[in-house]
């Protein structure tokens, strides 16, 4: 997938679903307003609906949002709508500032082949925990 098809399937199921940016941005559980740009109706005879989303982290809402099946929560990476490459190409291209995300895997290069470049470590002299059960008495004498 492109990023623009990308972004227009991550649309598609947002107005699919009937998302606000109440719900994006708001706990679940918590009430949503319906129209929040209706000034005029008194809040207490306003609708209030559910938030549409069950998880709490804007990741865990993305899955939420783009899992082919039933979300669960108990489903750390569940199969979605759009494939890992396309999401990491377009997280690349749309969502990151790119000269910083470079300086950090650098950083991460550099500590990767630090630690390789380390000397062994030597192994601490640890206690002897083995017992020769049959030297020791179970029952008394």
């Amino acid at each position: 997938m492109t990023d623009d098809q990308v972004e227009r399937l991550i649309w598609k199921e947002i107005k699919r679903k009937d998302i606000t940016i109440h719900d994006m941005i708001g706990m679940p559980g918590h009430g949503v307003d319906e129209h929040p740009e209706d000034k005029i109706t008194p809040i207490s005879q306003k609708g209030i609906r559910s938030n549409r989303f069950e998880s709490f982290m804007g990741c865990d809402r993305m899955k939420e949002l783009l899992c082919i099946k039933k979300y669960s929560e108990w489903d750390s990476y569940p199969p979605l709508k759009i494939p890992f490459q396309d999401l990491f190409r377009f997280w690349w291209n749309r969502c990151v500032q790119q000269e910083e995300a470079a300086d950090e895997i650098l950083e991460d290069i550099f500590t990767y082949f630090t630690a390789l470049m380390q000397p062994p470590v030597k192994e601490e002299p640890q206690m002897d925990f083995t017992l020769d059960f049959e030297q020791v008495p179970l029952f008394p004498a």
